[in-house]
């Protein structure tokens, strides 16, 4: 058994590679892509192109840090910033590869799960994540549409609408999102809907077993997210530090702006900018938001970018957001070993057991509903 695993593991792991190789060798073989950015490197200013990285990097340890955070308000130490780092690069990895950025979350669950934290929690963890960042890039760009909307609706006729689109879409997730978190009812009856269509597909073979395993587990999530939300200090923290990260990825266009040495332009057009393009790329349903990613930034950012160098521009904004999670995130994309479980901060949850389950775990006839 331990070889067939290791050999499952390998295979995953060349698979992972082989993606990897496949996504850099067509950004660098479509249209000329690695040339053109060779050609634009000597011209550029290292400093303000270091910047743009670091503003990346920002993003991915701002992310690690809400993880650690939402996992200690519910575990008392041993979870520390390496740990919370990997499960947000396997994230960033799998949302780049994946339609709608749907594989993300799911391999976080089993990475958080491996490292020792508890079904339940983990999924209340990352649904609290998810819902608090879909709230604040909604409200971030709610403020954007209106403060910056008469501005880019005056230079770009038309393309707006595709904003307000995308606008609607973020809103309608943080809905179901909410939904989701605090009506149960409403969760039950989409579970049991999710169970039809599974059983529809052939893909569950026991609905009934299938169910109860799956609102057993619903029920031991809403009571470790109810722990959670009684937390106010820590939704400020988490709400903070989301506002720092969001802030950091849309400052990456700015620097790159002035990477190629361009005039001063104000810092703020170019955060809004990047959120529309945001908005506008959030509903594509290709890995990356190919296509609608670098169309909208290209129309977008002609209002800044001289025409000679926005192509270039796009490309170093493209290769520092999307494929640097592709390729760092490769690197943290196996899966470790499992380790022993963590000590619960707060009472509700079953303990851990003698026999050596992992703390906080579900009753053992619950854990095939995600393990």
């Amino acid at each position: 058994m331990f070889g067939a695993k290791g050999r499952s593991s390998n295979r995953f792991q060349w698979i992972l590679f082989a993606v990897t190789l496949g996504l850099l060798a067509y950004f660098c073989i479509s249209d000329n892509n690695l040339a053109t950015l060779m050609a634009s490197l000597p011209g550029l200013n290292m400093f303000w192109l270091a910047g743009a990285a670091a503003c990346m990097v920002l993003f991915w340890v701002t992310d690690s840090l809400i993880i650690r955070r939402l996992v200690l308000s519910a575990y008392e130490g041993g979870y520390d910033q390496k740990s919370a780092f990997k499960v947000t690069m396997i994230g960033q990895y799998f949302n780049s590869v994946t339609p709608y950025a749907v594989g993300g979350q799911p391999m976080q669950l089993l990475a958080l799960t491996r490292q020792g934290i508890s079904s339940g929690i983990a999924i209340s963890a990352l649904v609290r994540k998810y819902l608090v960042y879909q709230t604040a890039i909604t409200l971030y760009s709610l403020g954007v549409i209106l403060v910056k909307y008469s501005f880019f609706r005056s230079e770009i006729q038309g393309f707006m609408a595709l904003a307000f689109i995308g606008f609607i879409a973020q809103a309608a997730v943080v809905v179901v999102l909410l939904l989701f978190t605090h009506s149960p009812r409403f969760t039950t009856k989409l579970i049991h809907w999710a169970v039809w269509l599974l059983t529809k597909l052939h893909i569950v073979k026991k609905p009934e077993e299938t169910s109860r395993k799956v609102k057993s587990q619903l029920e031991f999530y809403l009571k470790n997210n109810q722990a959670m939300q009684g937390n106010r200090r820590m939704r400020v923290t988490v709400y903070g530090i989301t506002l720092v990260q969001l802030t950091a990825l849309f400052c990456v266009p700015f620097f790159i702006y002035k990477a190629f040495h361009s005039p001063g332009v104000p810092l703020a057009d170019m955060i809004a900018a990047q959120s529309f393009v945001t908005m506008i790329s959030s509903y594509t349903p290709l890995p990356g938001a190919a296509g609608a990613a670098e169309g909208s930034f290209l129309v977008l950012f002609q209002i800044f970018f001289r025409q000679d160098i926005i192509r270039q521009a796009m490309l170093l904004w493209r290769l520092i957001t999307y494929y640097s999670c592709i390729i760092l995130g490769a690197f943290f994309a196996g899966l470790g070993g499992k380790k022993e479980g963590l000590k619960l901060r707060f009472s509700g949850v079953e303990p851990a057991r003698e026999s050596g389950k992992t703390a906080g775990a579900p009753p053992e006839e619950n854990k095939g509903a995600y393990e």
